[in-house]
């Protein structure tokens, strides 16, 4: 099974990249991460070529080199720190560049059967502070025919990783169950 790890955390040492760094251990020579802080990005430009010409998106960036990974991975683990309520603002260019991977005809290019296991990492202690982030983002990834879960981590300091360390067993045993 290959698994893809998209950490969505502007911070090098955050809670995200923790919890990316646990499931690299967990599932080695199995799984590959993308760290979104260090890809080039560029936004959508709404140009609708990926639509016209029934393509994968025309701008070339570290977001265009992601497409096949996506595609081929078995599992997506997306992980992203709740930033004012939401997604962070890394994770919000990407999934916007999602556009392309829907045909011209709205169908998805995903193989049926593809899961995407999204986790919310917060400061806040009640998890409903995550709900409007999960419920889009599995509403977001549904749409493309990904069976998703999501999972929101409260208590995630931004200066320690304590929170998420209590959490760890919980969160390897729902992605290796999903």
């Amino acid at each position: 099974m290959s698994i893809l790890i998209i950490n969505a955390s502007p911070r090098k040492s955050g809670n995200s990249s923790f919890i990316a760094e646990s499931l690299i251990e967990k599932y080695a020579g199995e799984c590959e991460v993308i760290n979104l802080r260090q890809l080039e990005m560029k936004p959508c430009t709404a140009c609708r070529s990926c639509k016209t010409n029934n393509s994968l998106c025309v701008i070339k960036d570290g977001i265009s080199e992601t497409y096949p990974k996506l595609l081929s991975a078995d599992k997506i683990i997306f992980i992203s720190p709740n930033i004012m309520g939401f997604i962070s603002s890394l994770a919000k260019i990407f999934t916007d560049r999602f556009y392309c991977l829907k045909t011209s005809d709205r169908k998805s290019r995903f193989e049926e059967g593809k899961k995407m296991f999204f986790i919310l990492t917060q400061g806040a202690a009640d998890r409903s502070h995550g709900d409007m982030a999960a419920n889009w983002a599995k509403k977001f990834f549904e749409q493309y025919g990904l069976k998703t879960y999501t999972m929101v981590i409260p208590n995630c300091a931004y200066d320690n990783t304590d929170g998420v360390k209590i959490k760890l067993d919980e969160i390897k045993m729902n992605v290796s169950m999903f």
